[in-house]
Protein backbone atom coordinates (compact mmCIF):
# COMPACT_ATOMS: atom_id res chain seq x y z
CA UNK A 1 0.00 0.00 0.00
CA UNK A 2 1.39 3.26 -0.71
CA UNK A 3 2.25 5.94 1.56
CA UNK A 4 4.76 7.78 3.67
CA UNK A 5 8.14 6.58 5.38
CA UNK A 6 9.26 8.81 7.63
CA UNK A 7 12.82 8.62 9.11
CA UNK A 8 14.02 10.51 12.57
CA UNK A 9 17.59 11.08 12.82
CA UNK A 10 18.50 12.28 16.44
CA UNK A 11 22.12 13.36 15.07
CA UNK A 12 24.72 14.09 17.50
CA UNK A 13 25.84 17.53 15.78
CA UNK A 14 24.57 21.32 16.29
CA UNK A 15 23.54 21.48 12.36
CA UNK A 16 23.44 25.24 11.84
CA UNK A 17 20.25 26.21 9.47
CA UNK A 18 17.43 27.47 9.84
CA UNK A 19 14.79 24.93 10.60
CA UNK A 20 12.75 23.63 7.66
CA UNK A 21 11.90 21.35 5.17
CA UNK A 22 13.33 21.05 1.74
CA UNK A 23 12.47 18.67 -1.29
CA UNK A 24 14.84 17.18 -3.49
CA UNK A 25 15.44 14.35 -6.25
CA UNK A 26 18.19 11.82 -5.12
CA UNK A 27 19.16 8.58 -6.62
CA UNK A 28 16.24 8.60 -8.63
CA UNK A 29 14.23 9.46 -5.19
CA UNK A 30 12.09 11.88 -4.32
CA UNK A 31 12.62 13.29 -0.51
CA UNK A 32 11.80 15.62 1.88
CA UNK A 33 14.62 16.76 4.57
CA UNK A 34 13.74 18.54 7.89
CA UNK A 35 15.64 20.12 10.22
CA UNK A 36 14.50 21.14 13.64
CA UNK A 37 15.82 23.33 16.99
CA UNK A 38 19.47 22.13 17.86
CA UNK A 39 19.07 20.76 21.23
CA UNK A 40 20.39 19.43 24.68
CA UNK A 41 21.02 15.93 25.34
CA UNK A 42 22.81 14.78 27.80
CA UNK A 43 25.64 11.94 27.79
CA UNK A 44 26.57 9.25 30.58
CA UNK A 45 29.24 7.47 31.84
CA UNK A 46 29.16 5.24 34.89
CA UNK A 47 31.78 4.37 36.86
CA UNK A 48 32.36 1.98 39.33
CA UNK A 49 34.09 4.18 41.94
CA UNK A 50 31.52 5.50 44.98
CA UNK A 51 31.68 9.28 45.94
CA UNK A 52 32.36 9.71 49.50
CA UNK A 53 32.50 12.73 51.89
CA UNK A 54 35.84 13.29 53.43
CA UNK A 55 36.99 15.86 56.31
CA UNK A 56 37.91 19.17 55.52
CA UNK A 57 40.13 22.18 56.81
CA UNK A 58 37.25 23.83 57.81
CA UNK A 59 35.59 21.73 60.57
CA UNK A 60 32.36 23.27 59.40
CA UNK A 61 32.16 21.70 56.00
CA UNK A 62 33.31 18.84 53.95
CA UNK A 63 34.38 18.01 50.30
CA UNK A 64 33.79 15.00 48.51
CA UNK A 65 36.19 13.04 46.78
CA UNK A 66 36.09 9.07 45.17
CA UNK A 67 35.68 6.06 47.09
CA UNK A 68 39.18 4.55 45.64
CA UNK A 69 42.53 6.25 46.31
CA UNK A 70 43.62 9.00 44.05
CA UNK A 71 44.85 12.19 44.04
CA UNK A 72 42.10 14.64 43.79
CA UNK A 73 40.53 17.57 45.25
CA UNK A 74 37.19 19.15 46.05
CA UNK A 75 34.66 17.91 43.04
CA UNK A 76 32.04 20.13 41.41
CA UNK A 77 28.94 18.08 41.58
CA UNK A 78 27.24 20.30 39.37
CA UNK A 79 28.11 23.10 36.65
CA UNK A 80 26.27 24.90 34.62
CA UNK A 81 27.43 27.54 31.87
CA UNK A 82 25.03 29.76 30.31
CA UNK A 83 26.30 29.93 26.29
CA UNK A 84 25.67 32.97 23.92
CA UNK A 85 22.76 31.38 21.76
CA UNK A 86 21.00 30.58 25.06
CA UNK A 87 21.54 27.33 25.96
CA UNK A 88 22.93 25.59 28.94
CA UNK A 89 25.55 23.48 29.05
CA UNK A 90 25.86 20.62 31.78
CA UNK A 91 28.02 19.02 33.42
CA UNK A 92 26.73 16.48 36.90
CA UNK A 93 28.88 13.98 38.85
CA UNK A 94 26.73 11.96 40.65
CA UNK A 95 26.57 9.18 43.20
CA UNK A 96 24.22 6.32 42.33
CA UNK A 97 22.63 3.29 44.21
CA UNK A 98 24.37 0.71 43.22
CA UNK A 99 27.76 2.26 43.79
CA UNK A 100 28.56 3.91 40.96
CA UNK A 101 29.84 7.49 39.92
CA UNK A 102 28.10 8.74 36.96
CA UNK A 103 29.24 11.35 34.66
CA UNK A 104 27.02 13.47 32.76
CA UNK A 105 27.74 16.25 31.01
CA UNK A 106 25.54 17.70 28.08
CA UNK A 107 26.26 18.12 23.98
CA UNK A 108 24.16 19.74 21.22
CA UNK A 109 21.92 17.15 19.31
CA UNK A 110 19.72 18.31 15.85
CA UNK A 111 16.14 16.15 14.86
CA UNK A 112 16.55 15.52 11.28
CA UNK A 113 14.08 14.16 9.51
CA UNK A 114 13.91 12.34 5.65
CA UNK A 115 10.71 11.23 4.29
CA UNK A 116 10.61 8.93 0.73
CA UNK A 117 7.31 7.86 -1.06
CA UNK A 118 7.21 3.79 -0.30
CA UNK A 119 4.74 0.89 -0.49
CA UNK A 120 6.28 -0.44 2.98
CA UNK A 121 9.34 -0.09 4.93
CA UNK A 122 12.00 -2.28 4.63
CA UNK A 123 16.18 -2.23 5.20
CA UNK A 124 16.55 -0.90 1.47
CA UNK A 125 14.37 1.97 2.13
CA UNK A 126 16.43 2.56 4.97
CA UNK A 127 19.86 2.98 3.44
CA UNK A 128 18.27 5.28 0.58
CA UNK A 129 17.27 7.55 3.59
CA UNK A 130 20.27 7.57 5.06
CA UNK A 131 22.08 8.08 1.37
CA UNK A 132 19.70 10.98 1.05
CA UNK A 133 20.71 12.32 4.74
CA UNK A 134 24.36 12.17 3.64
CA UNK A 135 23.68 13.92 0.52
CA UNK A 136 22.09 17.01 2.66
CA UNK A 137 24.90 16.89 5.02
CA UNK A 138 27.88 16.88 2.11
CA UNK A 139 25.38 20.11 0.12
CA UNK A 140 25.63 21.58 3.66
CA UNK A 141 29.06 21.14 4.49
CA UNK A 142 30.06 22.48 1.15
CA UNK A 143 27.87 25.76 1.69
CA UNK A 144 28.89 26.19 5.75
CA UNK A 145 32.48 25.26 5.58
CA UNK A 146 31.48 23.58 8.71
CA UNK A 147 33.24 20.26 8.85
CA UNK A 148 33.24 19.46 12.39
CA UNK A 149 29.25 18.08 11.13
CA UNK A 150 30.67 14.51 9.43
CA UNK A 151 28.70 12.23 7.02
CA UNK A 152 26.89 9.22 9.38
CA UNK A 153 29.26 6.48 8.35
CA UNK A 154 31.79 8.66 9.49
CA UNK A 155 30.94 9.44 12.81
CA UNK A 156 32.56 8.59 16.00
CA UNK A 157 31.53 7.87 19.62
CA UNK A 158 28.14 8.75 19.57
CA UNK A 159 26.03 8.03 16.00
CA UNK A 160 22.78 9.31 14.95
CA UNK A 161 19.69 7.16 16.03
CA UNK A 162 16.55 6.31 13.77
CA UNK A 163 13.26 6.36 14.73
CA UNK A 164 11.18 4.73 11.87
CA UNK A 165 7.56 4.75 10.81
CA UNK A 166 5.18 4.51 7.67
CA UNK A 167 1.60 6.49 7.19
CA UNK A 168 -0.67 4.53 4.55
CA UNK A 169 -2.31 7.02 2.08
CA UNK A 170 -5.75 7.38 1.85
CA UNK A 171 -8.11 9.14 -1.00
CA UNK A 172 -7.36 12.13 0.16
CA UNK A 173 -3.73 12.42 0.01
CA UNK A 174 -3.49 10.26 -3.23
CA UNK A 175 -5.66 13.42 -4.83
CA UNK A 176 -2.92 15.41 -4.14
CA UNK A 177 0.25 16.73 -5.64
CA UNK A 178 3.15 14.21 -4.22
CA UNK A 179 5.19 16.91 -3.07
CA UNK A 180 2.26 18.34 -0.81
CA UNK A 181 0.87 15.06 0.06
CA UNK A 182 4.35 14.54 1.28
CA UNK A 183 4.77 17.75 2.95
CA UNK A 184 1.74 17.98 4.79
CA UNK A 185 2.57 14.28 6.43
CA UNK A 186 5.62 15.14 7.15
CA UNK A 187 4.45 18.55 9.62
CA UNK A 188 1.41 16.49 10.71
CA UNK A 189 2.71 12.93 12.43
CA UNK A 190 5.55 11.10 14.10
CA UNK A 191 6.96 8.35 13.55
CA UNK A 192 5.44 5.45 15.74
CA UNK A 193 8.74 3.95 16.10
CA UNK A 194 7.58 0.84 13.86
CA UNK A 195 11.54 -0.14 13.96
CA UNK A 196 14.17 1.64 16.20
CA UNK A 197 17.64 1.47 15.10
CA UNK A 198 21.14 2.46 16.13
CA UNK A 199 24.08 3.64 14.02
CA UNK A 200 26.53 2.47 16.58
CA UNK A 201 29.01 -0.30 15.37
CA UNK A 202 28.36 -3.50 16.94
CA UNK A 203 31.29 -4.66 19.40
CA UNK A 204 32.73 -7.51 17.56
CA UNK A 205 34.66 -9.87 19.16
CA UNK A 206 38.34 -10.72 18.05
CA UNK A 207 37.18 -14.17 15.71
CA UNK A 208 34.68 -12.09 14.08
CA UNK A 209 36.67 -9.64 12.38
CA UNK A 210 38.46 -11.28 9.02
CA UNK A 211 42.34 -12.51 9.47
CA UNK A 212 42.46 -10.63 12.97
CA UNK A 213 44.87 -11.64 15.29
CA UNK A 214 45.56 -9.56 18.68
CA UNK A 215 49.36 -10.31 19.28
CA UNK A 216 50.50 -9.78 15.79
CA UNK A 217 48.55 -6.59 15.59
CA UNK A 218 49.68 -5.10 18.72
CA UNK A 219 53.40 -6.22 17.74
CA UNK A 220 52.37 -4.21 14.80
CA UNK A 221 51.14 -0.77 17.24
CA UNK A 222 54.54 -1.32 19.05
CA UNK A 223 56.46 -0.57 15.57
CA UNK A 224 54.89 2.19 14.02
CA UNK A 225 54.89 3.80 17.41
CA UNK A 226 58.36 3.32 18.39
CA UNK A 227 60.19 3.78 14.98
CA UNK A 228 58.19 6.89 14.37
CA UNK A 229 57.64 5.21 10.71
CA UNK A 230 54.03 6.12 10.13
CA UNK A 231 53.47 8.92 7.25
CA UNK A 232 50.56 10.51 5.94
CA UNK A 233 49.76 8.40 3.21
CA UNK A 234 48.90 5.51 5.57
CA UNK A 235 46.19 7.97 7.32
CA UNK A 236 44.81 8.30 3.49
CA UNK A 237 44.60 4.74 2.93
CA UNK A 238 42.74 4.15 5.94
CA UNK A 239 40.40 7.11 5.37
CA UNK A 240 39.97 5.01 1.67
CA UNK A 241 39.13 1.53 3.61
CA UNK A 242 36.66 3.63 5.99
CA UNK A 243 34.77 4.93 2.86
CA UNK A 244 34.53 1.21 1.11
CA UNK A 245 33.52 -0.37 4.20
CA UNK A 246 31.38 1.71 6.17
CA UNK A 247 30.01 3.88 3.60
CA UNK A 248 29.89 2.30 0.14
CA UNK A 249 31.66 5.08 -1.67
CA UNK A 250 33.51 2.91 -3.51
CA UNK A 251 34.46 5.84 -6.41
CA UNK A 252 35.93 8.23 -3.07
CA UNK A 253 37.83 4.59 -1.97
CA UNK A 254 39.03 4.04 -5.20
CA UNK A 255 40.58 7.59 -5.62
CA UNK A 256 41.79 7.96 -1.88
CA UNK A 257 43.53 5.02 -2.15
CA UNK A 258 44.98 6.01 -5.63
CA UNK A 259 46.58 9.11 -4.26
CA UNK A 260 48.16 7.33 -1.16
CA UNK A 261 49.58 5.15 -3.62
CA UNK A 262 51.29 8.13 -5.78
CA UNK A 263 52.75 9.57 -2.16
CA UNK A 264 54.11 6.28 -0.98
CA UNK A 265 55.76 5.58 -4.74
CA UNK A 266 57.16 8.89 -5.44
CA UNK A 267 58.79 8.80 -1.69
CA UNK A 268 60.01 5.45 -2.33
CA UNK A 269 62.09 6.90 -5.57
CA UNK A 270 63.25 10.05 -3.09
CA UNK A 271 64.21 7.17 -0.57
CA UNK A 272 66.40 5.27 -3.66
CA UNK A 273 67.74 8.86 -4.77
CA UNK A 274 69.15 9.47 -1.09
CA UNK A 275 70.78 6.39 -1.07
CA UNK A 276 72.96 7.85 -4.48
CA UNK A 277 70.98 6.22 -7.24
CA UNK A 278 70.46 8.34 -10.22
CA UNK A 279 67.07 8.48 -10.56
CA UNK A 280 65.44 10.96 -12.69
CA UNK A 281 61.81 12.90 -12.31
CA UNK A 282 58.79 11.93 -13.18
CA UNK A 283 56.21 13.87 -13.63
CA UNK A 284 53.28 10.74 -14.34
CA UNK A 285 52.46 8.01 -12.38
CA UNK A 286 52.34 6.28 -15.33
CA UNK A 287 55.96 6.42 -16.18
CA UNK A 288 56.54 5.89 -12.67
CA UNK A 289 54.69 2.65 -13.01
CA UNK A 290 55.98 1.49 -16.43
CA UNK A 291 59.53 2.75 -15.84
CA UNK A 292 60.77 3.41 -12.49
CA UNK A 293 60.08 0.46 -10.78
CA UNK A 294 60.94 -1.42 -13.52
CA UNK A 295 64.16 -0.23 -13.75
CA UNK A 296 64.87 -0.02 -9.76
CA UNK A 297 63.61 -3.73 -9.10
CA UNK A 298 63.59 -5.56 -12.69
CA UNK A 299 61.13 -8.62 -13.12
CA UNK A 300 60.33 -8.95 -9.49
CA UNK A 301 57.55 -6.31 -10.27
CA UNK A 302 56.27 -7.40 -13.12
CA UNK A 303 53.11 -8.55 -11.57
CA UNK A 304 53.00 -5.80 -9.26
CA UNK A 305 53.05 -3.19 -12.66
CA UNK A 306 50.35 -5.76 -14.14
CA UNK A 307 47.71 -4.76 -11.16
CA UNK A 308 48.96 -0.81 -10.43
CA UNK A 309 47.87 -0.40 -14.45
CA UNK A 310 44.32 -2.11 -13.50
CA UNK A 311 44.45 -0.01 -10.87
CA UNK A 312 44.64 3.23 -12.22
CA UNK A 313 42.57 2.29 -15.09
CA UNK A 314 39.87 1.71 -12.96
CA UNK A 315 40.93 5.30 -10.89
CA UNK A 316 41.11 6.97 -14.69
CA UNK A 317 37.66 5.71 -15.45
CA UNK A 318 36.26 7.50 -12.37
CA UNK A 319 37.89 10.74 -12.73
CA UNK A 320 37.91 11.35 -16.32
CA UNK A 321 34.11 9.24 -16.87
CA UNK A 322 32.72 9.44 -13.28
CA UNK A 323 32.61 5.64 -13.63
CA UNK A 324 31.34 4.43 -10.70
CA UNK A 325 33.41 1.18 -9.61
CA UNK A 326 31.67 -2.38 -7.95
CA UNK A 327 32.18 -3.07 -4.75
CA UNK A 328 34.18 -6.34 -6.17
CA UNK A 329 36.39 -3.35 -8.14
CA UNK A 330 36.80 -1.46 -4.85
CA UNK A 331 38.06 -4.38 -3.33
CA UNK A 332 40.82 -4.87 -5.89
CA UNK A 333 42.26 -1.46 -6.32
CA UNK A 334 42.33 -1.77 -2.29
CA UNK A 335 44.46 -5.22 -2.82
CA UNK A 336 46.68 -3.97 -5.12
CA UNK A 337 47.25 -0.75 -3.06
CA UNK A 338 47.91 -2.77 0.20
CA UNK A 339 50.02 -5.47 -1.66
CA UNK A 340 52.55 -2.08 -3.42
CA UNK A 341 52.72 -0.69 0.32
CA UNK A 342 54.16 -4.27 1.72
CA UNK A 343 56.19 -4.19 -1.23
CA UNK A 344 57.29 -0.56 -0.78
CA UNK A 345 57.62 -1.32 2.89
CA UNK A 346 59.84 -4.04 2.19
CA UNK A 347 62.26 -1.59 -0.32
CA UNK A 348 62.34 1.37 1.82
Amino acid sequence: MKGCALFQFFYPGNIRVLPGEASFDYEGERFVVGIGKPMNSVNTLSVNDRIIKVEHDNSEGFKYDFEASRQTGDNQICNAVQRDDGSIDVNLLMDTENGHTQFSSSSITTLVRVAVEADGLSEDLEIKALDALNHFIRVYRYATLDTSIKEVAFMTGFKPYIVTGFKPYNEQHLAKDPDQRVSELFDDWEPDAQRFTSLQPMNLADHELPNFNRARSTGHIAHYLTTGDFPSWRVTLMRAYEMANEQDNYSAAVLESFIALELYLYNLLNVYRAKGNKIKKYGRIHDVITEALPNLFNKEVDGLVKQLLRFKEIRNDVVHDGYKPTETECSECLSIADEAFHFCDSKA
